[in-house]
C-alpha cells in the first residue's frame, strides 16, 4: 500500500470512529457483554460519556449509560458530560487496532495521548469491580465493526 493509500485509508476510519453508526454498534456489543452490565448495574454506574479527537471542540460520539446499560449511543448532542475522552485520530486508529489493556491505557492516560476532559478517573480506580468492567468496555471498542 502506498502512502497516499495508506493515509486515504486512515482519513477513512478516523471518519467512522465515534459515527452515530459506530456508537449505536459499540451499544450494542455493551449491551451484550452481560457480565459487565450486570457488574456497572451493581455499582450503580450511571454516565454520560463523551468520546473524540484532541483537536476538534467537543466530543464526536456520545454514549448514555444507566445502571450499566448503554441507554443511548449515538452523535455527541451537546448534554452535559460526566467523561470526555479524547486522544488524536492517529492514537485511536492503533488503539483501535492493537486493541486495549490496562498497561496501554495507563501509558496512554500517563504520556496524556489519552486525555480526560473530564471525569474522575480516580474514583473508579478506588472501586476493583468499576476498573474491570471499563476495562472490558475499552476491550469492546476493537470489536465495533461499521
Amino acid at each position: 500500500m502506498s502512502g497516499i493509500e495508506h493515509e486515504s485509508e486512515e482519513r477513512s476510519m478516523a471518519m467512522r470512529i465515534f459515527s452515530d453508526a459506530w456508537m449505536r454498534e459499540y451499544a450494542r456489543l455493551w449491551n451484550a457483554e452481560q457480565n459487565m452490565v450486570r457488574e456497572l448495574a451493581q455499582q450503580r454506574f450511571n454516565a454520560v460519556v463523551g468520546y473524540g479527537f484532541l483537536d476538534r471542540p467537543t466530543p464526536r460520539g456520545l454514549l448514555v449509560v444507566t445502571r450499566g446499560v448503554a441507554e443511548l449511543a449515538g452523535d455527541y448532542d451537546g448534554r452535559e458530560l460526566d467523561w470526555d475522552l479524547r486522544a488524536s485520530s492517529a492514537d485511536w486508529i492503533q488503539w483501535l487496532d492493537q486493541g486495549f489493556d490496562l498497561s496501554r491505557i495507563l501509558v496512554a492516560v500517563g504520556a496524556r495521548r489519552l486525555q480526560l476532559w473530564k471525569g474522575d478517573h480516580k474514583r473508579i480506580l478506588r472501586k476493583p469491580p468499576l476498573v474491570g468492567a471499563l476495562l472490558r468496555a475499552f476491550a469492546l471498542m476493537p470489536e465495533v465493526r461499521v
